[in-house]
């Protein structure tokens, strides 16, 4: 039905147990409330299962002519039936508090059963009406020396410090100054749930709110009570004889109770002392900054370690340290106001590298735990103390070049690169090359072949958190080879320059080596245009189409980059025949001809 639907989540019914669908309260279009004024007509609709023969159904209750026997209360009228339900309505005008309840029965109204509730707004298992002008449950209305933060039902207010007085002021409809507004007030919001259930606690504390003013045009009186605000968190609502305070919009009372909070903007985080990467050498220290904390707190870090990335085994299980105040100060916030800021340290000691650390700050509070993360800790990854290393020639590992720039790469976790020595294995000195603006050593070497094992000596300066320095040495290596002789060439065989080339064609066969580096690149220059690389050959052949003198380059070059190279020269003078007579013998000749030539051609090629 329509506005005013509790949309109640129920459990599974009896077979004769009516179901409440609803309200609509004539006139008042969408309002959600429960509030209505003096004789609003009530619409209710209930449902019952289709297919048990339900003989009636009537609400029940106290108020507006209802009575708590079925008998003598308001029946309901069968409206229709959809698929395995059928739907009863009617109607009654509001004249005071109202509670109800459905009831059906199976033949004698007396063999019935009454619609289950859960005990939902905090007066009973019933559905509740209030009459406006008769009277409410009271309604916040301000407060004084608390902000607004910006969320429903949240104050601001600085605890522990002057003119920290609060004064909280409700309004209660239909009331006078008789009447009693009872304020309720707890650091914990549970505690307040509980007591508008009627299960009261020593947490929380009853203030009788006083009477501050009243308009009697408008049923209104407004209440007020004041108290000092010293903890980091309070909770309060307030209730009067229409039960608590329920209000959920404008004009609207609803079914859920309303708590409203006040804080001092508490707050705490919590990370590592070290600003970079943490390592197998360190002692892991954490600091908790508190913001607004109170005397009577407990900090620490709760964590667990897991072994690596690929294994997440738990070697060191979920464990709790508490943490020891190391200072404390105040600091003006957005408000305006000072908060008092509390820091306190923690270690856990030290990992090894690899190892994967969850963690978060934990606080404890009135016997109450909580937590900094929510339950989705930090993490952190523990390096490896010991620095990663590059080094290698910049230009190539071969070279007949005896300046070497070197290039080198130092990745510390942490800490500051104290020393760095090149030995270069070639009888000088060993090299101081720390400069901060470079990562290059440049050195001059012999004219003298062979391989020299060139040495990286670092040393990092790991500073502690307990400020107990270390120093983390590591070095690296790399060949460089150097190689000032000249690859040697070998022309084996070639086609032999004693008769006329006529054909094109030319091969030759060759042989190379390097004592040292090893060979790099052979290439053959055919003089027309065409460079032939042979790496890794020893015979070529190559067809020339133009008569001409033509100067045959062999160039081999070693992996230092020395070359030698040698050549030949080839005379050709191409000799093309054409048939003198236009026969079909001749043709054939010609085929002939081109069929040979094309053979030979073939064979020459495959000659090794």
């Amino acid at each position: 039905m329509g506005i005013g639907s509790l949309n109640l989540v129920t459990q599974a019914a009896l077979s004769t147990e009516p179901i409440f669908e609803g309200f609509v309260a004539e006139g008042f279009g969408d309002f959600q409330g429960i509030n209505f004024p003096n004789n609003t007509v009530i619409t209710v609709e209930y449902s019952v299962d289709r297919l048990v023969d339900i003989s009636g159904v009537v609400i029940v209750g106290s108020g507006s002519n209802l009575t708590l026997t079925p008998a003598t209360s308001i029946s309901l009228n069968f409206s229709n039936s959809q698929v395995d339900r059928s739907y009863y309505t009617g109607s009654f005008n509001l004249t005071s508090l109202t509670s109800f309840k459905g009831y059906a029965w199976i033949g004698e109204i007396n063999n019935g059963t009454y619609e289950v509730l859960e005990n939902f707004n905090h007066l009973g298992p019933w559905h509740y009406l209030y009459v406006t002008e008769e009277g409410t449950p009271p309604e916040f209305q301000s407060i004084t020396n608390a902000t607004s933060v910006g969320f429903d039902y949240v104050f601001y207010s600085p605890s522990n410090q002057t003119n920290n007085t609060i004064t909280i002021r409700y309004v209660a409809y239909g009331a006078n100054e008789n009447d009693t507004v009872t304020l309720a007030l707890s650091t914990y919001r549970d505690t307040i749930t509980d007591a508008s259930l009627g299960v009261f606690t020593e947490d929380v504390t009853f203030i009788e709110m006083d009477y501050e003013e009243g308009n009697e045009t408008y049923g209104q009186v407004i209440y007020n009570a004041s108290f000092e605000f010293t903890e980091r968190t309070i909770f309060f609502s307030a209730n009067n004889s229409y039960g608590w305070d329920m209000w959920g919009g404008i004009n609207e009372v609803r079914t859920q109770l309303v708590v409203y909070m006040i804080t001092n903007g508490f707050y705490f985080e919590s990370k590592p002392l070290q600003d970079d990467k943490i390592t197998d050498l360190d002692n892991i220290e954490f600091n908790i900054t508190t913001y607004n904390s109170t005397d009577i707190e407990e900090f620490g870090i709760s964590y667990y370690v897991t072994e690596s990335i690929e294994n997440d085994t738990e070697i060191v299980p979920l464990t709790t340290v508490s943490a020891t105040l190391d200072q404390n100060y105040t600091l003006e916030n957005i408000h305006g106001n000072n908060d008092t800021i509390r820091e306190y340290l923690v270690s856990i000691g030290s990992l090894s590298s690899g190892n994967l650390l969850y963690y978060e700050g934990f606080n404890l509070y009135y016997d109450s735990y909580y937590n900094e993360t929510g339950g989705s800790m930090k993490l952190i990854y523990i390096y490896d103390s010991t620095p990663e290393l590059k080094l290698y020639p910049v230009n190539n590992t071969y070279t007949n070049d005896v300046n070497v720039t070197f290039y080198y790469e130092i990745d510390t976790a942490r800490g500051v690169l104290y020393s760095a020595e090149m030995d270069y294995d070639d009888g000088t000195p060993i090299t101081d090359v720390y400069d901060p603006g470079t990562n290059t050593s440049i050195h001059i070497f012999p004219e003298l072949t062979g391989d020299y094992n060139a040495t990286l000596f670092i040393s990092v300066n790991m500073t502690r958190v307990n400020d107990v320095p270390i120093l983390v040495n590591n070095s690296i290596s790399t060949m460089i080879y150097l190689d000032f002789e000249e690859p040697i060439l070998d022309i084996i065989d070639f086609t032999s320059n004693d008769s006329e080339i006529t054909d094109g064609y030319v091969e030759i066969y060759f042989d190379y080596n390097d004592v040292y580096a090893g060979i790099g690149r052979v290439w053959i220059f055919w003089d027309d245009g065409i460079v032939q690389n042979v790496t890794d050959e020893s015979f070529a052949f190559h067809n020339y189409v133009e008569d001409g003198t033509y100067n045959i380059t062999i160039m081999v070059e070693d992996k230092a980059g020395n070359q030698f190279n040698s050549t030949i020269t080839y005379i050709v003078e191409l000799v093309i025949e054409t048939p003198t007579t236009t026969t079909p013998y001749a043709t054939l000749g010609v085929i002939l001809s081109l069929f040979v030539t094309g053979y030979v051609l073939n064979k020459r090629k495959n000659r090794k």
